[in-house]
């Protein structure tokens, strides 16, 4: 188990730091927000399919992660370009607003 947590931990820095464009959403699986977006995540990951690449970061199980991009409230979305953060919010975002925000930067 641990093996499989770590390796997911070096997945995920790596995509937030390297992969071309990432959105990535810092939740908790005890978040009443995060679970109310959970099927507008899913909505949101087919709709970005090659576009954007959709991360979810579990702040409990990616503490370091979740540290190092100052993840204070969930769910926090943040886009990513080549590591570089463009675009961050926290709370309950409308699926518009997320392709939005992919929108104003990818143009």
């Amino acid at each position: 188990m641990k093996e499989k947590k770590i390796a997911r931990e070096a997945r995920n820095k790596e995509k937030l730091a390297g992969d071309d464009w990432v959105m990535a959403e810092f939740y908790a699986t005890w978040c009443p927000h995060c679970k109310r977006m959970e099927p507008l995540v899913k909505e949101f990951k087919r709709e970005m399919e090659g576009i954007v690449e959709v991360v979810q970061v579990d702040v409990d199980e990616e503490s370091e992660l979740a540290n190092f991009y100052t993840i204070e409230s969930t769910p926090t979305f943040i886009l990513l370009r080549k590591g570089e953060q463009l675009w961050r919010q926290s709370g309950e975002l409308s699926l518009e607003r997320l392709g939005r925000a992919v929108r104003e930067f990818k143009s």
